[in-house]
């Protein structure tokens, strides 16, 4: 199988200031997918790495997707290999690698018109790593342990707040967001984007549709009020 994806059906998203770019994560049927959209989500991803309450196969991702409008964002996150499954050719989505990746790989797995997230969970060097590199289009900074609705601590939120304004590339943070608390992050950090999964579950892997607006409301309420006029 090559590594090389399908570009996705659109001019490349862009994420800047102006809006706050969100992603519902963990997706896994079209209902809520649909639920995610209508209450007015950026982007959705889909998780195709193995060990997860919230992982589905490709050709599942790719039903989901058909069902969408073809305007959507689907990302697929993968952890450090592309699925073996000759069905990721016809995937037109983006792609999240999330796992130990190097610039290398990723560079060799990226073409011209694909969007690109690469996850860290390191500290600033490991950021700043990938800020300096071509083979994504932005960085999302997750807690220690992906999908375990663990917090970050707030001296390395302050740090990701005094790191921001340097980065080149968006900045999307994610790691134990919920509707109560993301309000209060985007104030600090002010990042490019969210990124939620376990913070708008019921339980582990099952997403709930009024968690989803509440959190994606506060989420735009906080990024208005922190936003300079």
């Amino acid at each position: 199988m090559s590594d090389e994806l399908s570009p996705i059906p659109s001019a490349l998203p862009r994420i800047d200031s102006s809006r706050l770019f969100i992603k519902i994560c963990g997706i896994r049927d079209a209902q809520i997918a649909i639920s995610c959209l209508d209450a007015g989500a950026d982007a959705l991803g889909f998780v195709l790495a193995t060990g997860s309450p919230r992982s589905i196969s490709i050709s599942s991702a790719i039903d989901i997707q058909s069902a969408l409008e073809k305007s959507t964002l689907c990302i697929a996150v993968v952890r450090n290999h592309l699925p073996d499954d000759s069905t990721l050719a016809k995937w037109t989505g983006g792609i999240q690698f999330h796992g130990n990746e190097s610039v290398e790989f990723v560079q060799r797995a990226r073409s011209s018109q694909q969007f690109i997230i690469k996850a860290v969970s390191g500290g600033a060097e490991e950021i700043s790593k990938w800020d300096a590199t071509s083979a994504i289009d932005a960085i999302l900074v997750d807690g220690s342990a992906a999908g375990s609705g663990q917090t970050h601590d707030d001296a390395w939120l302050h740090q990701l707040a005094a790191l921001r304004p340097q980065l080149k590339k968006p900045l999307i943070l994610a790691g134990g967001l919920t509707p109560e608390n993301i309000g209060a992050v985007i104030k600090l950090v002010q990042p490019a984007g969210v990124d939620v999964s376990s913070g708008v579950e019921i339980a582990r892997g099952v997403k709930d549709a009024g968690l989803i607006r509440a959190f994606i409301a506060a989420a735009r309420d906080a990024h208005r009020s922190s936003t300079p006029n």
